[in-house]
């Protein structure tokens, strides 16, 4: 149970994590507790104490829970997303296998939370250069969430993007547009215009239209995504800098296939003069 008096401002997170080690008035904290301050330090670079506590969490639902409860795959699965965060993927491999092994045990093979594993260890087995695994793997968690979730969910748009940075990262963009195009449809609709992922979408369909030399559907769907990170990014912010420095390329591209559509006609006139 999560003490009444431990009602500190969130915001002050390193406040609030000196009172949790060291108040002399807390029992033994729960795994819901580790939890809870785990999820409130995670992205202020604490991760050794991440990685610590959700393992005490792990360490307390295996006790109390026993390993084949939802509970303790959820424990695995923090535990393992804190590894990889950390840039233990080995760690982080082992973790998932284990939160996968309870899941489709307690709810099967064709489960969204099943899914969610999939996708998590399909971007290691990616990063590791493991392509024929991670491949499977993106695609089995998309037909899932295809199926379980339906087209228009926030998890499948994920998935969609996923397969598409997979196939356009094996320059397979013909794979690839179909993909982040779903990918952009279900974000704008769900997440609305102004989400990073929405812009991160738009970006990738970007990227992926300059490549099959649709230079005019690149800018458009770049500069929606420069339109949307200068809500939320500072004009100097090196990401949008780079995005801005990829438009001058694709108008340089647009400009010379128009000098040369015109140089083209203009000697087709000649011919038939």
């Amino acid at each position: 149970m999560i003490r009444s008096n431990l009602s500190l401002d969130f915001n002050n997170k390193a406040l609030f994590l000196s009172y949790f080690e060291t108040n002399p008035l807390l029992d033994k904290p729960t795994a819901e507790e580790y939890n809870l301050i785990a999820g409130v330090i995670k992205h202020e670079n604490l991760n050794n104490k991440v990685i610590e506590f959700y393992s005490k969490a792990l360490e307390i639902r295996e006790s109390n829970l026993g390993t084949k409860h939802k509970k303790t795959a959820n424990s695995y699965n923090n535990l393992a997303d804190a590894y990889l965060a950390d840039g233990l993927k080995e760690e982080a491999l082992t973790c998932y296998l284990k939160a996968l092994k309870i899941r489709e045990e307690l709810f099967g093979l064709n489960h969204p939370q099943t899914a969610s594993i999939y996708s998590s260890m399909a971007t290691i087995y990616f990063e590791k250069g493991m392509l024929d695994k991670a491949h499977s793997l993106y695609k089995k968690a998309l037909k899932i969430r295809l199926e379980q979730l339906g087209e228009e969910h926030i998890h499948t748009a994920s998935s969609y993007h996923e397969l598409a940075f997979f196939y356009a990262t094996s320059e397979e963009y013909a794979l690839a547009l179909p993909l982040f195009e779903k990918a952009v449809e279900v974000r704008k609709k769900l997440l609305r215009m102004s989400h990073p992922d929405t812009a991160k979408s738009y970006n990738s369909l970007a990227m992926c239209h300059y490549h099959l030399f649709n230079y005019n559907e690149a800018k458009e769907n770049l500069e929606i995504s420069i339109n949307i990170k200068t809500l939320f990014l500072e004009a100097n912010e090196e990401s949008l800098l780079s995005m801005k420095r990829s438009l001058k390329e694709i108008n340089k591209m647009i400009n010379k296939n128009n000098r040369g559509l015109f140089s083209r006609l203009l000697n087709l006139l000649r011919f038939k003069k």
